[in-house]
């Protein structure tokens, strides 16, 4: 099986997940092998049965019955994931929790069974958060856990209004980047794991190290790629120094010493690394960042990665 990348779609109940999700399945998401895992309190997968009508979504899987994240250890939810890499080896796995889950134990269930979290992303409605707030202590959570708060139904509020719901949820999570969403249409291409690629892709061949400006949602994106290997704890400390302008970066790094190549990813100030064995490009650095301004950061970021280069004499 290939690697694929995993992404946890939260918010409390009526937040507007599912409508997003249905979105991006429609659009960015159509042409990619994508599963999805459904979590639903009750016997009926009301939602399941909305996305099941999309023809080009691979596969699904509903947890019916529970709170995800209250049965995260019962082997189902292992069985659901293996089942999907199986069956269709999918490049994206994206798993839409109930209302009442917390991120927390899904994302460790998800390391615990050997898979990479993209992100987290949280959906927030504009116009009901305060009572949702008042409903349950969950949502704060799910705010405070995200890599990307994606503010829902923006054309029911007022821009007094809109802004206070950002400040609120900036006060809560100040790492996350904030989205708007109308109608479950969010203008930018960022969000799920597919995205580094696409932007690498949208931006022209050429050049070891390359930039380009990338369209309507005004991100940017800078590839590096170098011969060699990089030092681990060096390159571990230049992630955890980027920029807050820098929201994704990805790509694989080789490490002296070790036969297998290193895929990291970087969220929104968040960044994991994880194993895998590869056939090309045995001994090549490749890594796309994505976020604002990145071209006047290039200098730095190319300076930061020439200096995580590993003295291997």
């Amino acid at each position: 099986m290939s690697h694929c990348s995993v992404d946890i779609l939260t918010g409390f109940l009526g937040s507007g997940k599912t409508t997003l999700l249905k979105d991006v399945l429609e659009g960015r998401l159509r042409d990619e092998k994508v599963a999805v895992v459904m979590n639903e309190i009750g016997d009926v997968g009301i939602d399941g049965r909305t996305i099941t009508g999309l023809d080009y979504v691979e596969n699904m899987v509903e947890l019916n019955s529970g709170c995800i994240c209250c049965t995260i250890d019962d082997y189902r939810f292992d069985l659901a994931i293996n089942e999907l890499r199986e069956a269709v080896d999918p490049t994206l796995i994206i798993i839409e929790s109930t209302g009442l889950a917390e991120p927390e134990p899904i994302v460790y269930r998800l390391a615990q069974s050997g898979l990479a979290l993209d992100a987290v992303i949280c959906v927030v409605d504009a116009l009901n958060i305060d009572e949702a707030m008042r409903q349950s202590s969950v949502v704060k959570r799910q705010i405070a856990a995200a890599d990307f708060l994606v503010v829902s139904k923006t054309d029911l509020v007022d821009s007094r209004r809109l802004a206070s719901v950002v400040r609120k949820v900036k006060r809560i999570n100040r790492r996350a980047l904030v989205l708007e969403c109308e109608r479950g249409r969010v203008g930018s291409n960022i969000l799920f794991g597919t995205a580094p690629r696409h932007y690498r892709d949208s931006a022209a061949d050429g050049d070891r190290q390359h930039s380009g400006h990338l369209g309507v949602d005004g991100m940017q994106t800078y590839t590096y790629r170098a011969d060699g290997r990089l030092d681990q704890r060096r390159f571990e400390r230049f992630l955890s120094r980027l920029p807050s302008a820098i929201y994704r970066a990805k790509g694989f790094v080789r490490f002296p010493g070790n036969d297998w190549a290193c895929l990291f990813n970087f969220t929104c100030g968040r960044y994991e690394l994880n194993w895998i064995k590869l056939t090309e490009a045995a001994g090549q650095t490749q890594a796309v960042f994505i976020g604002k301004n990145v071209a006047e950061l290039e200098p730095k970021l190319r300076a930061g990665l020439d200096g995580c280069v590993a003295d291997e004499t």
